[in-house]
């Protein structure tokens, strides 16, 4: 689901928001595209509720990186309203224009592809998969408060 969608309560607006900026601070000159997806009915039953979507866009052809724009989904094993919702792994596919150059996924923490990031900035991106796990580590923190006032 794109990430502009998933800003349904206040807690994961301001982490959505976090995402953005965590990417940005590793890539200063990045675009970051909160609604990466088309708003056709047809991509919306295609798209997976449980998870959060964005890409980003280099201005050029990223060296390190070997492509031009990512597409990143933060996938939960369940809805993200859910008290116990927790991050299950995070799915990344990287294009130079329209051809594929890599993909990675945390699930096996490996890339996969012809075109893959130099081991530099392999590890940068890696580093960012570990913070946005501690940035979801508690996607939907439920306050509850006692009767006692405690």
């Amino acid at each position: 689901m794109n990430a502009a969608n998933c800003a349904i309560t206040l807690e994961l607006t301001s982490k959505v928001a976090h995402l953005a900026v965590l990417i940005r601070a590793a890539f200063v000159d990045v675009r970051v595209d909160l609604s990466p997806w088309l708003t056709s009915t047809e991509t919306h039953r295609q798209l997976d509720p449980h998870s959060i979507d964005l890409s980003f866009y280099f201005p050029k052809r990223h060296v390190g990186m070997e492509c031009r724009c990512i597409l990143l989904q933060v996938r939960f094993f369940e809805g993200l309203l859910q008290p116990t919702c927790a991050l299950s792994h995070i799915e990344a596919s990287a294009y130079d224009c329209t051809e594929p150059q890599w993909t990675f996924s945390t699930a096996t923490d490996t890339f996969m592809g012809l075109y893959q990031p130099s081991p530099e900035y392999q590890a940068r991106f890696r580093h960012i998969m570990r913070q946005i796990f501690e940035l979801f580590k508690y996607p939907n923190q439920l306050k509850i408060t006692s009767d006692h006032g405690a």
